[in-house]
């Protein structure tokens, strides 16, 4: 078992970071070029690709295995990974089923087309900022996870 973090536009690496601490579980980094800070260090492994668009999407598809921990804000990339037998969590902690991740993309699919039609007054809006409490919670979930699949025997 490995966490796999989608670190491009991961704003709790440090709360990942502790989570695979405290139960002795590798940390794999994945991000492109342009991403890379020294926040990054504490991995137990980055991996860099090229700044393409989905560089960052197909090598995570690519190293992740059943039983795997994958943290990402891709719905895309999260449906992938869950039918491939890993565990998907958002950036913000929120543990995400295969139907979770089928409802968000077709939403994200929903929104795009309606931002290039850009009729009317619809306005598709962000995510609110990152809170303490999100980090929190994607910890708590991480740790939840591992115990669970530790008590599996994974």
């Amino acid at each position: 078992m490995k966490i796999i973090v989608d670190a491009d536009a991961q704003p709790a690496k440090e709360a990942i970071l502790r989570a695979a601490e405290k139960y002795g579980i590798k940390t794999v980094f994945v991000m492109s070029t342009s991403h890379f800070s020294e926040k990054n260090s504490g991995a137990d492994e980055v991996i860099m690709v090229d700044n393409r668009k989905q560089e960052t999407d197909i090598k995570i598809m690519n190293i992740s295995k059943r039983g795997d921990i994958a943290v990402t804000q891709d719905s895309g990339l999260g449906l992938f990974l869950s039918s491939k037998g890993v565990t998907v969590i958002s950036q913000r902690g929120r543990l995400l089923s295969e139907n979770d991740l089928q409802v968000k993309n077709n939403i994200a699919a929903i929104e795009k087309k309606a931002m290039r039609k850009k009729c009317g007054k619809i306005k598709v809006h962000g995510p609110s900022a990152f809170t303490e409490q999100d980090s929190k919670r994607l910890e708590q979930t991480i740790e939840r996870v591992i115990t669970q699949s530790k008590g599996a025997g994974n």
